[in-house]
């Protein structure tokens, strides 16, 4: 997204894009750190969770209670990796929609210098 917001032709236009980017990708940094974390926290409590299971089902034999909890949070992890994805997908479509963005404005740019769309295509 660097790349296309560079290529901008109003300094104005390409200042504010150049804000835009690096606030999506410091939102994007922040989000995936925060997941990153919630990730290693999940997976220690799913270890915990694993482990109390085979000691409450040696101690007991009923351990159901405990297979929710492992259930629920199987879930949680589920939803985790969901967001991961949404995120990542929000992030693509913000490259395709600046790239576009930028197509245009080339075009644009090309038409205004040329005359034609045509005759710009023969001439480039």
């Amino acid at each position: 997204m660097e790349r296309l917001w560079h290529s901008i032709p109003a300094k104005s236009q390409r200042d504010l894009w150049k804000r835009k980017v690096e606030q999506v990708a410091e939102e994007a940094d922040s989000l995936k750190d925060s997941l990153d974390k919630y990730n290693l926290r999940h997976q220690r409590r799913m270890q915990e969770v694993q482990e109390r299971t085979e000691l409450l089902g040696r101690a007991s034999g009923d351990s159901s209670h405990v297979l929710r909890i492992f259930d629920d949070e199987a879930q949680a992890m589920q939803s985790a990796r969901s967001s991961s994805r949404m995120l990542e997908e929000t992030l693509a479509t913000g490259t395709a929609i600046l790239s576009k963005y930028t197509s245009s404005t080339e075009s644009i740019r090309c038409t205004q210098h040329c005359g034609a769309i045509k005759f710009c295509n023969e001439t480039y």
